[in-house]
């Protein structure tokens, strides 16, 4: 078992790294004076020693040499804090979509106006309530609803924006309800 990245023993963490560079160094040095005087056995068994303080290293350094591939593939997996999102794309943009506690999607306005080249002042969302416009449960930003999302697209002149619709319909919702589906038959 590797440690995690965020150990909350790093004494006992420093402590296993000493040790296994010190052994493995120690079984090197003892390797080579053993077959110095000709005893090929037990620098056989030092080989055996050399593979335990491998491992025990390489169990004791995964998490400070890993922890930045970690949060890589947290970043990647849609982890945001404690709370997770979706990629998906449009046209090679890049839009995270967050569920909210009742299963609604939510889509970050800032990525959405990029794509329909808005201004995010408040003129175009003056007009939307709350059930449109908010910041849901887990995201740190103003969000779209999906009843917002597809106001915003009706009403937009932007070239994208029935394709923008198009996608969020077969992209988008049509992923999440297949997999509440599957979620609710497998229950």
């Amino acid at each position: 078992m590797a440690f995690d990245v965020d150990d909350a023993h790093p004494a006992r963490k420093w402590f296993f790294r000493i040790v296994s560079v010190a052994g493995l160094l120690a079984a090197v040095v003892a390797i080579g004076l053993f077959m110095r005087r000709g005893q090929s056995f037990p620098a056989s068994l030092m080989l055996l020693a050399i593979v335990a303080f491998s491992v025990l290293a390489s169990w004791s350094w995964t998490g400070s040499l890993f922890s930045s591939l970690a949060r890589a593939k947290r970043y990647v997996e849609g982890v945001e804090g404690d709370h997770r999102h979706e990629w998906h794309a449009f046209k090679g943009q890049r839009v995270r979509v967050f569920v909210d506690e009742n299963q609604q999607p939510w889509f970050p306005l800032n990525e959405i106006a990029f794509i329909l080249a808005l201004d995010l002042d408040a003129e175009p969302f003056r007009n939307y309530g709350p059930s449109e416009v908010g910041t849901p449960e887990g995201a740190s930003e103003k969000c779209l609803s999906e009843s917002g999302l597809r106001r915003l697209v009706k009403y937009s002149s932007h070239h994208d924006a029935r394709a923008l619709g198009l996608w969020l319909e077969r992209a988008v919702l049509r992923v999440l309800r297949n997999r509440a589906n599957r979620d609710a038959a497998s229950q």
